[in-house]
């Protein structure tokens, strides 16, 4: 038994063949099959008449300072995004010490018209350094994924 199967959508799985009609199996967090599937699961999603695709990935985001507020980066999420992408435009929250916390919000809001306000009020601190920045993304127990490249 499955824990979810979501049965009968039209599969893009990404791979650029033909869409098929298809059964996909979930066991966790993970794909574990896909096709006319005959076992049944925990939970059963009627997909028919609906599209199926992997979740997408974003490269190009600005979530730096949305990340430390908010576990779902709506309104990625909503859309079908389940990796996303941050630091690009060689800017982001790290490394900064506390003293130039009003100065790269500044930078922010001026080079990526993010209101400095959300950034004030919403930006939990917990870091310095980028590693001490990969360490507090990896606690937050975020609903996407969240690789940052090296700034």
């Amino acid at each position: 038994m499955h824990d979810i199967i979501i049965r009968g959508g039209l599969v893009y799985d990404g791979s650029g063949a033909e869409p098929r009609h298809a059964d996909i199996a979930i066991d966790g967090e993970r794909i574990t099959a896909v096709g006319e599937l005959t076992k049944n699961a925990l939970e059963e999603i009627d997909a028919s008449g609906h599209i199926v695709t992997p979740g997408f990935v974003d490269i190009h985001t600005h979530f730096d300072g949305q990340v430390t507020w908010d576990p779902y980066l709506a309104p990625s999420s909503c859309h079908g995004v389940t990796t996303i992408v941050m630091g690009n435009c060689g800017v982001g929250f790290a490394p900064c010490k506390p003293e130039q916390r009003d100065w790269l919000i500044g930078l922010m809001e001026g080079v990526e018209d993010i209101p400095g306000t959300a950034l004030h009020e919403g930006i939990q601190w917990d870091w310095e350094t980028f590693p001490d920045s990969l360490d507090a993304l990896e606690r937050r127990a975020l609903a996407l994924d969240v690789p940052a490249p090296v700034p």
